[in-house]
């Protein structure tokens, strides 16, 4: 059916998919007939976000189009530019993108394959896609109209120049896993026919420091959060200062320190998560694993941390023996604040303290309190401690965590003893 198109105001065209072009009012339209669809293209704040149709009568079309235009303009739709039907065959590189961030947040995705992922997590694979959509276009690449089945070496060219420019070699890795998740969705969910040039992609995998942290360290960290200036200056224009001090951070520095679980698992642990084993004759916590079930999807084995003698006293000076059994947090039980703005309070006031404690030193972050924890751990129980520590494999835990020159012995080791 030959299609025909008019002038308008709201973005409508004819989209040839053989001869990869559009065509409005004045163009002389191709004759491939059978390729030919109606196509929407409305630009809002700096970005282009398009829609194609079924529909093959041009004033059903233009009432799709009106209507999508006034949704883009509303901010109804953000960046969402995918094919009211999908042809695998007929997919641009910018309708790709939209597919896999559409998926990732679960819109319009059957209930079995949503994943709980965070918003941190998602922000990241955003601008990971967003950046290489940029990438492209900053190189004269027509993501609009280019099949993502066309992608080559030359275009990965483009993103890993800039890449290895811009970020630092510890950086590029998780940038390239962004990447090859979202292709990789193209091919085994959605059914595009090609190959991910991405896989040749290879970066130096990076030494990690596996350090740990001093008991001097520590507690000049913990002074420093009673006796050091709170305040930190930033950047910018309008030189704010920003006050990094919370009344909770020297008991999350510790309890960090004793269990060595996650931001997230830390914020949320409550007393009721407190059991008494009898088999071992000892406290321990018993929790769920958080990150592994919201990557997997999948229910995981429960996280056991056994109570030392660290944790033991750090938990009787918050109030076990009144609030011991109850669902009240273990870390701020009053708290107004939500889950998130207490991780991110946890990890720049560690810091912003460190700093002021070691001023002259290469700065450490909140997670060397984890490192430190598994790495006694690994020196007390060996590679018995992946039951312990929520890993899949210990290959993870040596190359991230274990610092070969701590000593500890058995599970009710202290720390830095």
């Amino acid at each position: 059916m030959k299609l025909k198109i008019k002038e308008n105001e709201y973005g409508l065209r004819i989209y040839c998919t053989k001869c990869k072009k559009q065509y409005n009012y004045h163009n002389d339209i191709c004759n491939h007939y059978s390729n030919q669809s109606y196509k929407s293209l409305v630009s809002q704040g700096g970005m282009r976000r398009t829609k194609t149709y079924q529909a093959k009568n041009y004033d059903e079309a233009l009432r799709s189009a009106i209507q999508f235009k006034k949704d883009v303009k509303n901010g109804v739709i953000d960046n969402v530019s995918i094919s009211n039907e999908i042809d695998p065959d007929n997919i641009s590189i910018i309708d790709a993108a939209n597919m896999f961030i559409k998926f990732k947040n679960g819109i319009d995705v059957p209930e079995h394959l949503k994943r709980n992922l965070t918003k941190s997590h998602l922000s990241h694979t955003k601008h990971g896609v967003q950046q290489l959509i940029d990438i492209l276009r900053k190189n004269k690449v027509d993501v609009e109209n280019t099949n993502i089945k066309e992608l080559s070496d030359n275009h990965v060219g483009y993103w890993y120049k800039y890449i290895k420019k811009n970020y630092a070699e510890t950086s590029c890795p998780s940038k390239l896993k962004i990447i090859n998740c979202f292709i990789n969705h193209m091919i085994d969910h959605v059914g595009v026919l090609m190959r991910n040039p991405f896989k040749k992609v290879r970066f130096i995998t990076p030494n990690y420091d596996t350090s740990a942290i001093t008991k001097e360290e520590f507690y000049e960290v913990l002074d420093a959060v009673d006796n050091k200036t709170e305040y930190q200056q930033l950047g910018g224009r309008k030189q704010e200062v920003k006050n990094n001090y919370r009344p909770y951070l020297k008991d999350g520095f510790k309890l960090a320190l004793y269990t060595g679980l996650r931001r997230e698992e830390l914020v949320t642990l409550s007393w009721s998560d407190l059991f008494y084993s009898e088999k071992s004759g000892c406290l321990m916590f018993v929790i769920d694993n958080l990150k592994v079930e919201r990557i997997t999807g999948k229910q995981f084995k429960k996280k056991y941390i056994p109570v030392g003698p660290d944790l033991e006293e750090l938990l009787i000076e918050l109030g076990y023996e009144d609030l011991k059994g109850s669902d009240l947090f273990i870390l701020e039980p009053n708290r107004k604040v939500k889950h998130t703005t207490m991780m991110a309070a946890l990890s720049k006031g560690f810091s912003h303290y460190y700093k002021q404690a070691f001023p002259e030193e290469k700065p450490k972050k909140f997670k060397i309190l984890r490192k430190t924890y598994l790495s006694y751990l690994n020196k007390s129980v060996g590679d018995d401690m992946i039951e312990l520590s929520s890993h899949g494999n210990m290959r993870v835990l040596n190359r991230h965590y274990v610092d070969a020159e701590v000593v500890a012995k058995g599970l009710t080791m202290r720390i830095f003893q």
